[in-house]
C-alpha cells in the first residue's frame, strides 16, 4: 500500500499531519504525573485559548470528541434538551442525550440545511428545555450554522445552556467562545487542528456549565463530570485521567507551526 505524500491526504478528518508534528510525537515517554508533563500541558494553554478565543481554561481529555459530547450532556442537561439535527453528528448528539437518560426534543431540518433563528426561537418558546445542542459545522454535509446568531437566541431564554460541537469548525472558521457566550464548546484533534485522533478539547463557562446545577447527579459518572476531575480554577496541567504524552507533544509542536499565522488568513483558505 502506497502512503500518500504529505499534502495529498484529502479527508475532512482525520487530516494530514505535518512531519514535524509526527516527529515530536515520537519522542521518549515521560511520566504522566511528572513535572515535565505538567509543563507540557500547561504550555499548551495560551495557544489553545487563542484558538477557542477564550480567557478560560481549555480542558484536554484523552478521548474522542464523542467523549466530550457526553461530558457536555451529563453536565449541561438536567431533564430535557432541544437537539438541532441536520446531519449524522448532530444526530449523534441527540442520541447521546437519550443514552444519558434525558428527554430529547428534536428540531430537524433537511440535510445540508441550517436552523433559522426564528425557528429556534419558536421551538424554545413552545418547549421548556435545559439546554440546546448543535453542531456548528456538520461534517456529513458541510453545512455551517450561524453560531453567533443562534447563540444570541438561546441567551434570550433564562437558564438555557448552549452546548456546541465545533469539531470541524474550530481553527477553520471563527469560534468566539467568550464573546458569543458559549456554555460548552468542544472539538477533536483530528480535524482542522491537523493532529491524529485521540484528544478532545473543550471550554465551559464556569458560572453555568460546571456540573450544571447538579445536572446529572447521581448518574453523572466519574470522568464525565466537570465538577469531578475538572473543577473551576483547576490548574492548566490538571487532567482527571491519564493524559496522552504523544498527543500533547504533537499539539505543542503544531501550535508552534501555527504561531504567527494570521487567523483570518487560515479561515479564508
Amino acid at each position: 500500500m502506497t502512503t500518500p505524500a504529505f499534502g495529498r491526504f484529502f479527508l475532512p478528518g482525520p487530516t494530514d499531519v505535518h512531519p514535524d508534528v509526527l516527529a515530536a510525537m515520537q519522542r521518549p515517554m515521560i511520566g504522566h504525573r511528572s513535572s515535565a508533563m505538567e509543563q507540557l500541558l500547561g504550555g499548551l494553554q495560551p495557544s489553545l485559548a487563542r484558538l477557542f478565543q477564550t480567557s478560560r481554561l481549555v480542558l484536554v481529555g484523552t478521548t474522542s470528541a464523542t467523549g466530550f459530547m457526553e461530558l457536555a450532556v451529563r453536565n449541561g442537561v438536567r431533564h430535557r434538551a432541544l437537539c438541532l439535527v441536520n446531519g449524522s453528528f448532530s444526530e449523534r448528539f441527540a442520541n447521546l442525550v437519550r443514552a444519558c437518560g434525558k428527554d430529547c426534543v428534536r428540531l430537524d431540518v433537511p440535510l445540508g440545511c441550517v436552523v433559522e433563528t426564528d425557528v429556534l426561537r419558536d421551538a424554545l418558546r413552545r418547549t421548556p428545555v435545559d439546554a440546546v445542542t448543535l453542531v456548528h459545522s456538520e461534517t456529513s454535509t458541510g453545512a455551517l450554522q450561524d453560531l453567533e446568531a443562534l447563540a444570541a437566541v438561546v441567551h434570550e431564554f433564562d437558564d438555557v445552556l448552549l452546548l456546541v460541537d465545533a469539531v470541524t469548525s474550530l481553527a477553520a472558521t471563527p469560534v468566539e467562545t467568550d464573546r458569543w457566550k458559549l456554555d460548552f464548546v468542544l472539538t477533536g484533534s483530528q480535524k482542522a487542528l491537523a493532529l491524529p485522533p485521540g484528544l478532545a478539547l473543550g471550554v465551559k463557562r464556569s458560572s453555568r456549565a460546571s456540573t450544571v446545577r447538579g445536572a446529572s447527579r447521581p448518574a453523572g459518572g466519574a470522568t464525565t463530570r466537570c465538577g469531578g476531575g475538572w473543577k473551576n480554577g483547576a490548574s492548566a496541567a490538571a487532567s482527571p485521567t491519564c493524559p496522552r504524552r504523544d498527543g500533547a507533544a504533537g499539539a505543542s509542536r503544531a501550535s508552534k507551526c501555527r504561531r504567527g499565522r494570521a487567523r483570518s488568513r487560515s479561515w479564508g483558505r
